[in-house]
């Protein structure tokens, strides 16, 4: 299977047009709420925050089975909340059921199938990796910790001997909280979380993967 190479400037731009997007449907949304047709001007504030979205996925997954989806419903709930009549709701109804009997989907095959697995089990082994690298990150900051403690009481023992002060000098520590603070964001957008968690989490991985020596 061919890898795509994704620059950190591509992962920032999703970022921004992700964040712009959020905050030009929260925008509409808002301004909807005092619009004589609130329920049209909602429908297509999503629809095109839906684009937007679509629009940011690489060209061969924008005709992807899962996309068709999403774009008949879009239309299909646009079309409902635009119309006031039965005879829209159910016109619109028929064009979702027309667009739907449309798509082809996908033949199921071994292939599909051990793919599946295989994306299940590289996702339990990450998962794993990362445990391991917590664990490993957690036991070498202790033990630097300590190390650290004891010198720096041998020197602080050393310069009052010798007559000076030593209540300013403290023994310097190793924190391992942005590592777990991140490694548990990761495991919970992975595991459901908001699509804007699950983007975050990507963003700040990919820099701190590629762009931290």
């Amino acid at each position: 299977m061919a890898t795509t190479s994704v620059s950190t400037s591509d992962v920032v731009n999703w970022a921004y047009q992700y964040s712009l997007a959020c905050a030009k449907l929260t925008s509409a949304q808002s301004a909807a709420s005092s619009s004589s047709n609130r329920r049209a001007d909602i429908a297509t504030a999503q629809a095109d925050f839906n684009n937007t979205m679509i629009s940011l996925l690489p060209t061969d997954v924008q005709s992807s089975v899962q996309v068709q989806y999403m774009q008949a419903y879009t239309s299909y709930n646009t079309a409902m909340a635009s119309t006031t009549s039965e005879a829209g709701r159910q016109a619109a109804m028929a064009s979702l059921y027309d667009t739907l009997s449309g798509i082809t989907l996908p033949t199921a095959s071994n292939a599909t199938i051990n793919i599946s697995n295989a994306m299940a089990n590289i996702a339990s082994m990450a998962s794993n990796a990362g445990t391991a690298w917590l664990a490993a990150v957690a036991s070498g900051a202790n033990i630097m910790n300590t190390q650290a403690a004891s010198y720096t009481e041998s020197l602080k023992t050393m310069l009052s001997n010798a007559g000076m002060d030593t209540s300013g000098i403290t023994s310097p520590t190793i924190s391992t909280q942005a590592a777990s603070t991140f490694a548990a964001a990761s495991a919970a957008a992975a595991t459901g979380g908001t699509s804007g968690a699950i983007l975050n989490a990507a963003l700040v991985g990919y820099i701190l993967a590629n762009d931290t020596s």
